[in-house]
């Protein structure tokens, strides 16, 4: 990605210079992928990628900010396979948080969590669906969650897709609508998520920070939850449009999302993009839904970072 395309948004006090953000996204969407399965890629081995296994993922991760891998070969031991493939990826600095184990794993079952208080919060229960978000919205500014990663073992009895939406694409769309959308979204103090708070102890405190940020490296991260509650927006009117105008995007159809569910040997490698999880509910003869979560504050390694070797 280009750094000079995403700056000339930057100053309002001029004239926007659009000629290098009009040809980082003609070139974005001229090979965007246009169905789920552009974004499959198949693994034998999971705990020995080969090198053209993992250049799939990482151009698909390229285009799309997402790949969608599918394992073909009977699968054992699916708790150690998510690590396995993160660390041939090249992903080093997973999120720590309290939801998951020693080993930054969290298992996304009912009653999952590592972290007793969490077993109760929905993405650990089943019957009730998430709407669109960002992992990690939550986290401190120097720790954003920059790669989100999936592995399914069980799906659910019924239930539990997926929709997923690059966050490139969804700046792309609304810096065509309106620039100004894109400046309210960026300041600093756009979105805050309040203090959590346990028995009268405060145990994270406010998190504040913009939807849209530029990484060190160049690459554009979003930050964002459609939750109605615990949430605070700031009160300008050009906050309250931009919000408005990014909400009406994430509901209205779009060729740009895709919807799925991750059946069993299959899991996302994602650049952290928009997703939602629908209701699901497990079924009595079946066992229960079990995704496997990791969370990495890096991206991947670009091709050609000199990691992948044959």
């Amino acid at each position: 990605m280009e750094v000079q395309w995403y700056n000339t948004i930057m100053d309002s006090g001029t004239p926007l210079n659009d000629d290098p953000y009009r040809r980082w996204k003609e070139r974005k969407l001229a090979r965007y992928p246009t169905a789920t399965a552009d974004l499959l890629v198949e693994i034998s081995d999971p705990f020995a990628l080969t090198t053209a296994e993992k250049r799939a993922i990482l151009d698909r991760c390229a285009k799309a900010n997402m790949a969608i891998y599918r394992i073909v070969t009977p699968v054992t031991s699916h708790h150690q396979l998510l690590p396995a493939i993160t660390a041939q990826l090249g992903l080093q600095d997973p999120d720590h948080h309290l939801g998951a184990g020693s080993e930054g794993l969290s298992a996304l079952t009912p009653g999952g969590s590592a972290y007793q208080p969490f077993a109760a919060y929905i993405p650990y229960q089943q019957g009730t669906a998430i709407g669109w978000h960002t992992d990690g919205y939550y986290n401190p500014p120097d720790r954003p969650v920059r790669t989100l990663c999936l592995h399914c073992e069980q799906p659910a009895g019924t239930g539990g897709e997926n929709e997923l939406l690059d966050h490139e694409v969804v700046y792309i769309q609304l810096r065509d609508q309106n620039p100004d959308y894109i400046r309210a979204l960026m300041a600093d103090d756009v979105m805050t998520i309040p203090a959590r708070v346990e028995q009268g102890s405060v145990v994270r405190p406010d998190r504040c920070g913009p939807v849209f940020s530029l990484q060190a490296d160049g690459t554009l991260h979003m930050r964002f939850t459609n939750r109605t509650r615990s949430i605070r927006w700031r009160s300008d009117a050009a906050t309250q449009q931009a919000v408005a105008a990014l909400k009406a995007l994430l509901d209205q159809p779009s060729p740009y999302q895709f919807r799925g569910r991750l059946e069993a040997g299959w899991g996302l490698i994602s650049h952290n993009v928009l997703h939602t999880r629908a209701f699901f509910q497990d079924s009595p003869e079946t066992l229960s839904r079990r995704l496997y979560r990791a969370r990495f504050c890096d991206r991947l390694p670009q091709i050609g970072e000199g990691w992948i070797g044959e």
